[in-house]
């Protein structure tokens, strides 16, 4: 893996994005997407996300609750390290999903992420708000949906523009295992599954503390998650939040 160092620049000044190969061995990759189809194929699915009829796409949260692994997947040592690279050592999660691509599925629709959807610009490039990991489940192909990226279009700070994302995107390619690193603002979609094969992937947005989470109950988890929770996993859930507070506080002299 490139130094750390590189890697931000990438996201910040460069492309936007970086494809990090291997992080994980693709038994695991295998088990986290069994994990994720079996929690949508479950009676109580649809509460942890809906079924998207219109493009043909699920979105499950709630995923702590549903295995170690996803608890493993989202303190991640590299992602971790790039996240904090990013947003300082203090950062905490704003969403973790499983996005599913079954047979059909369409574009989700061009856009960027959240915070930045929510606010009214200007956008700044720095600091930057929030980085989105991508960790690819399965093979992500030509043909089952790969996401899509307009390379450098975070530098323009600005909502996408649908025909220009529709001349500059490109897919992003890669085996199960590998994860997609990227800025909030760069231009980004799904793209069509032409195969038979559901395609399912995890995202996991990291932003800064004091950006308000996507998914306001991020922090609701099974009492054993609690339990076993690393300081890291606490600190990502919001938990150590007037902790946080305090430290910055000293830091700066007022205390």
């Amino acid at each position: 893996m490139p130094a750390t160092s590189a890697i931000v620049d990438q996201l910040i000044d460069g492309p936007g994005f970086v494809l990090i190969p291997n992080l994980i061995d693709a038994s695991e990759a295998a088990q986290a997407r069994s994990l994720a189809l079996k929690v949508a194929s479950s009676p109580s699915g649809a509460t942890f996300g809906k079924f998207n009829e219109k493009i043909r796409q699920q979105h499950i949260r709630g995923l702590l609750a549903h295995g170690e692994i996803f608890e493993r997947l989202v303190q991640h040592p590299a992602v971790i390290e790039i996240a904090e690279a990013m947003l300082g050592d203090d950062v905490t999660l704003g969403a973790y999903s499983a996005r599913i691509l079954y047979p059909g599925a369409t574009a989700m629709g061009v856009h960027i992420d959240y915070p930045y959807w929510a606010m009214r610009g200007p956008f700044t490039l720095r600091p930057p708000l929030m980085v989105q990991v991508i960790w690819m489940l399965q093979d992500f192909t030509e043909q089952n949906g790969a996401t899509l990226v307009a390379p450098r279009s975070q530098l323009r700070c600005a909502p996408p523009n649908r025909e220009v994302f529709a001349r500059e995107a490109i897919k992003i390619t890669g085996a199960a295992g590998d994860a997609i690193i990227s800025h909030g603002l760069l231009w980004h979609d799904t793209s069509q599954n032409h195969t038979d094969e559901p395609r399912v992937a995890l995202l996991i947005n990291y932003g800064l503390k004091v950006i308000r989470p996507l998914d306001s109950g991020i922090a609701n988890v099974p009492p054993a998650v609690l339990e076993r929770a690393t300081p890291k996993l606490r600190q990502l859930l919001g938990l150590e939040f007037a902790n946080s507070l305090s430290r910055d506080l000293t830091r700066g002299g007022l205390y």
